[in-house]
């Protein structure tokens, strides 16, 4: 358990003599190996702790008793009891049980309540706060539930899911929609002024400036055999013609064998081989009209050597479930994706390059965050009951959807 799950198991069992038979606490939650943070607009403060006013604790009751609204698991009977008893009689472990029940809320509006099991294959970091600060803090300004809701996702995008859980059409749906806003509460929570946000469950990538979506496009994602991964990183740069090191995998799944047994074949692909330490056969594919990423890639550097990039078949994008790639994100009108990012005078530089064939990497002014997401439900004012599913690709949802109620 964390810090302040602990907590708040041991002080309910102090203070009702309850055991492993009653209720159980909230769910182990492993801290996220994120950078420690102050939460957003909450500064830690140097006042001492103050002692929890009647207003205060009855305060946090309502908000634990309203947790499932945001898809959450409801509050353990026995922990409410508790905390409403020594309200009710000022008993001397009220300051205790509310500490260890406001944590234990706060952990999981900030950080989400779901298991590292729940979360395997999902590589973005989120955000840490100093939890005693930020609860000295709220108790200072007596602002217990106005701190609370500020740890929760701000996005419009989690409004809108959580605005359609009463209103939800089917148990799935309501459970899509419950796993989805899980998922928020991962991310951290200021995702940048301008950065892309690729969904594969949806096969699309957005360009995002504040709050609008200003470019649109379709992408082709990995297979559920070769599943795009879920991480966050930054977009330094774009390659025009660019040559393709092709990864291992690929290597001794088809392209080693075509160079091998048809090298003439290979050459006319473009492929080069080579041979590494102990005889390991490296391939790269040269620029040009057959090259996998067609003619333009997005430098992001990534451990799972996972790119934006075109590709040569683009018939493939008028298709309405595209997972056909080996894990990379081909995407459709790649150049104008390109246009955007660049800086205005790199653009006639960038024509050029296209039009001569040549092989070049044009750098960006600054990073752009890219953030390669899975989310399985979303807002969406076309939609039936305002919220558009997506077929659950990767079949990820279910491991999340076994924890929410435990």
């Amino acid at each position: 358990m964390t810090h302040y799950r602990k907590l708040a198991a041991a002080v309910l069992v102090a203070a009702t003599g309850y055991g492993a038979c009653a209720a159980s606490p909230l769910q182990t939650v492993p801290a996220l190996p994120a950078p420690l943070q102050t939460a957003p607009a909450l500064p830690a403060t140097t006042a001492p702790v103050v002692r929890w006013s009647g207003s205060d604790a009855a305060a946090l009751l309502a908000e634990l008793a309203r947790r499932q609204g945001e898809g959450l698991a409801a509050t353990p009977p026995a922990r409410m009891a508790a905390l409403q008893a020594a309200l009710d009689q000022h008993a001397p472990t009220l300051d205790a049980l509310a500490d260890a029940a406001a944590l234990a809320l706060a952990h999981d509006y900030f950080e989400g309540a779901a298991p590292a099991s729940a979360r395997a294959g999902w590589d973005i970091k989120g955000d840490r706060i100093d939890y005693r600060a930020w609860l000295d803090a709220a108790l200072v300004r007596h602002d217990i539930v106005a701190s609370l809701r500020a740890l929760l996702p701000q996005s419009a995008a989690y409004a809108g899911l959580r605005d359609a859980l009463p209103h939800c059409d089917t148990p799935a749906h309501c459970t899509t929609i419950r796993v989805n806003l899980e998922r928020w509460r991962w991310l951290p929570r200021a995702l940048g002024t301008h950065y892309l946000w690729v969904n594969p469950a949806a096969y699309r990538l957005d360009l995002v400036e504040g709050t609008a979506i200003v470019s649109t496009h379709k992408v082709i994602v990995g297979k559920p055999a070769g599943q795009t991964p879920t991480f966050a990183t930054m977009v330094t740069g774009v390659t025009a013609n660019p040559w393709w090191n092709v990864p291992s995998n690929i290597v001794a799944e088809s392209v080693g064998s075509l160079v091998r047994k048809r090298p003439a074949e290979a050459a006319r692909r473009g492929y080069v081989a080579t041979r590494g330490p102990g005889g390991r056969l490296a391939v790269r594919q040269k620029p040009g009209p057959q090259n996998a990423l067609g003619l333009v890639k997005l430098e992001m550097p990534n451990p799972y050597s996972v790119f934006i990039h075109d590709t040569p078949s683009r018939s493939l994008f008028d298709q309405e479930k595209r997972a056909f790639s080996h894990g990379c994100i081909r995407t459709q009108n790649p150049i104008d994706l390109a246009k955007i990012l660049l800086p205005a005078a790199s653009i006639p530089e960038f024509d050029a390059l296209l039009a001569s064939g040549t092989n070049k990497t044009l750098r960006l002014e600054s990073g752009v965050p890219a953030y390669i997401v899975y989310f399985t439900a979303e807002p969406d004012a076309t939609a039936e009951g305002g919220i558009r599913y997506y077929d659950d690709l990767y079949r990820r949802d279910a491991r999340i959807a076994a924890t929410i109620d435990q």
